[in-house]
């Protein structure tokens, strides 16, 4: 349950783009959180045998222990359809939802670099983002955008391009 499903994917992966199925996932609006939690406990009840255990990239701090699930896929599509059918608003494919997302959040990248210079120094001597350094997720940002094909050439400096083409883990293909 999240007031911003974007953070949440988040929570559960700094590469949640890759880490769930944006092609064939969705999202539906709730009125209101009581709504949502009536879905959630609906929907884990229906698919309890196909409760699975967290994937083990999973941070323990993110939680989510009861929110996996392995099989499930037809009858989460029905879920989605009947949640249409009754008139909620459904985001599918998930994709398209987090792309708009992400477009709305393009002004906050110039203000990201700026923050990260001041804490790195220039982009064009920032080391190698390994996975278990702060610049990682600095990477794992930009990746989201250059793997939804968001484009960011007048959004971010030439030096942080040119550090994001060393270190980006998202193919141009």
């Amino acid at each position: 349950m999240a007031k911003d499903p974007l953070v949440r994917m988040h929570a559960f992966s700094s590469r949640y783009y890759e880490f769930f199925d944006l092609d064939g996932g969705w999202i539906a609006e709730a009125s209101d959180v009581r709504e949502a939690r009536a879905w959630e406990t609906h929907w884990k009840r229906k698919l309890r045998a196909h409760a699975a255990p967290p994937p083990l990239l999973v941070p323990k701090h993110a939680a989510g222990r009861t929110e996996w699930f392995r099989g499930a896929m037809p009858q989460l599509q029905e879920a989605g359809a009947l949640l249409a059918a009754q008139g909620f608003m459904v985001h599918r494919p998930l994709k398209g939802w987090v792309t708009k997302r992400l477009l709305e959040r393009l002004d906050y990248l110039e203000a990201g670099e700026q923050a990260a210079v001041l804490r790195f120094g220039p982009a064009d001597e920032w080391p190698e983002a390994p996975s278990s350094n702060s610049l990682a997720g600095v990477r794992d940002t930009l990746d989201a955008y250059r793997a939804l094909r968001i484009p960011l050439a007048d959004i971010i400096s030439p030096a942080m391009k040119t550090w994001l083409s060393r270190n980006s883990l998202v193919s141009d293909d």
